[in-house]
């Protein structure tokens, strides 16, 4: 039956199933590939510990996690203007990079 496979290029058929199956495949890791998207604020710094960031941005103030890993941690003293990239995990924020504006 035609409709069961579908002709590629090159000759090769392609069941249904597969064809079905990678659309999926495709559509579970999207939203991999969306949560590990940066986004960026600009913010300025209340305080900072070892482990923790506390900023103020025109809406509100946020606490985002730092670690060793956190690139220009060095630009996070207190009272400075600053734009973070940071990211999202099990809902809380990571910075990433902070430097100065």
């Amino acid at each position: 039956m035609y409709c069961e496979h579908f002709s590629r290029k090159g000759g090769e058929k392609m069941t249904l199933k597969r064809k079905i199956a990678a659309v999926l495949l495709a559509v579970s890791l999207t939203p991999a590939v969306v949560a590990m998207a940066e986004d960026e604020m600009k913010a300025t710094v209340v305080s900072k510990s070892e482990k923790e960031l506390k900023v103020k941005t025109k809406d509100a103030e946020k606490t985002l996690q730092v670690s060793t890993k956190t690139k220009g941690l060095d630009n996070a003293k207190e009272g400075a203007k600053v734009t973070i990239k940071y990211s999202e995990k099990d809902g809380k924020l990571r910075a990433d990079e902070i430097s100065p504006r």
